[in-house]
């Protein structure tokens, strides 16, 4: 039996796996938009954002669990719970602050009318539904779990590993921000 590797990823492969998630996930998207409209989009999409990243570690033997220290103590799931809805708070209040500074994004508003209207149908409320909670879980595993995890575990093992999470944080971050591109920049 094969052992299953957890040595960093090494980061010129990270950064190549995160542009082919970005470039599969605007084509496969925009085929599948024109093909069968915005419900199925909205699930495919998502998913797309785990498949590259999964299926990287996956082709390369890596201990998944392992290298993403996946595994759930109470401890561990009730301060997750705590910080999760204290950065809710957060966030809604550093929108309304973006919001009475800047005005309203476009692309926001134009995102948050696609999905009211999409959610007054039965079908379509389970699509956004299906999409929202997908998102959490496919987008925390590629920029959390494998990208930020390539960085940390890569400057880890560089010479200033006290800075190692900070700046792993901080580059995930931004990329997960142009991922989430608004043509009104603060938005991002």
């Amino acid at each position: 039996m094969e052992t299953q590797k957890t040595s960093p990823v090494p980061l010129c492969e990270a950064a190549l796996v995160i542009i082919a998630t970005f470039f599969i996930f605007v084509f496969i998207s925009t085929a599948v938009q024109f093909t069968f409209g915005d419900e199925p989009t909205l699930i495919i999409g998502e998913l797309l954002i785990l498949a590259v990243p999964l299926t990287y570690l996956l082709l390369k033997h890596i201990n998944i669990t392992s290298f993403m220290k996946i595994g759930a103590n109470p401890k561990s799931v009730a301060t997750g719970l705590a910080l999760g809805v204290l950065l809710i708070l957060i966030n809604i209040a550093v929108s309304n602050l973006l919001v009475t500074v800047f005005g309203e994004s476009t692309a926001v508003e134009q995102s948050n009318q696609l999905l009211s209207g999409l959610s007054v149908t039965p079908t379509g409320f389970a699509a956004v539904a299906t999409s929202l909670v997908l998102a959490g879980i496919c987008e925390e595993f590629a920029f959390r779990g494998f990208l930020q995890n390539s960085i940390f575990k890569n400057l880890k093992n560089g010479r200033a590993p006290q800075y190692a999470f900070p700046a792993a944080l901080i580059i995930s971050a931004a990329i997960f921000g142009f991922f989430h591109f608004d043509p009104q920049l603060v938005y991002t």
